[in-house]
């Protein structure tokens, strides 16, 4: 028993390891980490310091949202990459209110951001693969989604156009409410807080309406 609690703590301890590698190969600080995720910075922080449980499924968000590979995280895994842990966070540039992409103090979540959200996900990538196929900084898309940073025309039609889509089809959704992703939002939010009979009998319902 006693075996199997110091394997469980080395490897949680290697999650953190690795969450906080991969947050500066990405020259991001915990208060930037913190716009593409749900939650504060401040747990950012916590979880990197091993003071929290992460999942691999937590990993795995950590992960995507930061746009690694698995292949990538073997390679910081193993020592390939290596990244200095001895900042907390690093330098970042002012920028100007009067700036169109400024960052907002709270989230706006708008229908374009939403509609932008439905695009990606029907392209079927990952916020940063969408970041590099829009020729746009790192992560911005994360920050764009989730209402971190003000949206222009210009940039609108840049984020379609790098999608395959038409300026007719986004205003198209913006007519659709709720979009697909919203759907499964909702539904995933009311199957976790079924119960597990609930769950037995709803289980072969979806699996039919699957296939």
């Amino acid at each position: 028993m006693e075996t199997n609690i110091i394997n469980e703590q080395t490897f949680l301890s290697d999650y953190a390891v690795l969450i906080k590698k991969m947050r500066l190969l990405k020259n991001l600080t915990r208060q930037q980490a913190g716009l593409l995720f749900d939650f504060s910075f401040k747990n950012i922080e916590r979880l990197e310091n091993g003071r929290g449980v992460i999942t691999a499924e937590k990993f795995k968000e950590f992960q995507d949202k930061y746009g690694f590979s698995d292949s990538q995280i073997e390679a910081l895994r193993s020592g390939k990459v290596r990244v200095s842990l001895d900042a907390n966070s690093t330098k970042t540039k002012s920028q100007s209110k009067n700036r169109p992409d400024r960052r907002f103090c709270h989230r706006r979540i708008t229908r374009e951001c939403k509609v932008l959200k439905e695009m990606r996900l029907l392209k079927n990538i990952n916020q940063y693969e969408a970041s590099k196929l829009c020729g746009i900084g790192i992560n911005s898309i994360g920050f764009i989604e989730n209402g971190r940073v003000a949206l222009t025309d210009k940039k609108i039609l840049q984020i379609i156009g790098a999608y395959g889509f038409t300026i007719e089809y986004f205003n198209q959704l913006l007519k659709v409410s709720p979009l697909r992703h919203e759907i499964v939002e909702e539904c995933q939010k009311i199957i976790e807080n079924m119960d597990e009979n609930k769950l037995r009998i709803i289980m072969p319902m979806l699996q039919s309406m699957g296939n």
